[in-house]
């Protein structure tokens, strides 16, 4: 189902095929339940307390280190300065005004500091923490990419889907805020090119392993995402 030879039967005969279209549809039903999940209606429509919102950023925060460090091999692994330029840039905003929204929440909601330094993560959230970790260490470029374009553009995807509430508080405003803005719509039309780019080159088995990463980050953060919203 991964194969190139699947890729290329889903491409022929339709005007401008993109690998990252495929990809996103031999990824479903986890990629549209994601999108879709109510945590993230809850969130945009004042449902979600702040107390659960709180234990939610916390888990998400367990991301942010090995998906710094993911972003850091990717730059080491880019074919060249145009790319390193792109990703460092978008390092840049991840440690900063990211790294910014989620301190400031943990502050507004009380979350104590053992909390914020030892975590009690959910099974889901280790999961795809050593996804992130063993892409990292042992992908290529293109798992790398593909990670990426998975985790930006789903996000960019439910932020653009929700209605939010007037009065919303102004931290969740902020959280959505950060999906759905031009230079993150840029970013993730960047990744998505750039993968189906890098895709092109790649033998059969190296395009096998970057859509299984694909659909295996997909599925993980349907999980994730699942068990936050279950708690």
């Amino acid at each position: 189902m991964t194969t190139r030879s699947t890729w290329n039967a889903w491409a022929a005969g339709r005007e401008a095929p993109r690998l990252t279209d495929w990809l996103r549809e031999i990824s479903e039903p986890d990629w549209t339940a994601t999108v879709a999940h109510p945590l993230f209606d809850a969130l945009a429509e004042g449902r979600l307390s702040g107390e659960a919102f709180a234990a939610y950023m916390v888990q998400d925060y367990g991301f942010v280190d090995p998906f710094t460090a993911l972003i850091g091999h990717a730059i080491g692994h880019a074919p060249g300065m145009a790319d390193r330029v792109v990703l460092g840039q978008f390092m840049g905003m991840l440690t900063s005004d990211e790294n910014s929204t989620f301190q400031r929440t943990f502050d507004a909601f009380g979350v104590p500091e053992q909390v914020r330094v030892a975590p009690d993560y959910l099974a889901p959230t280790r999961d795809f923490r050593g996804l992130l970790h063993d892409t990292g260490m042992h992908g290529s470029y293109a798992e790398m990419l593909a990670v990426l374009v998975v985790t930006e553009w789903l996000y960019l995807e439910w932020a653009l889907r929700v209605t939010r509430v007037e009065g919303l508080h102004p931290l969740m405003e902020e959280w959505i805020d950060l999906h759905d803005n031009p230079a993150f719509r840029d970013f993730v039309a960047w990744l998505r090119r750039r993968l189906d780019e890098e895709a092109a080159g790649l033998d059969e088995a190296g395009f096998a392993r970057m859509a299984e990463r694909f659909r295996e980050t997909v599925a993980r953060e349907r999980a994730f995402h699942d068990a936050v919203h279950s708690r």
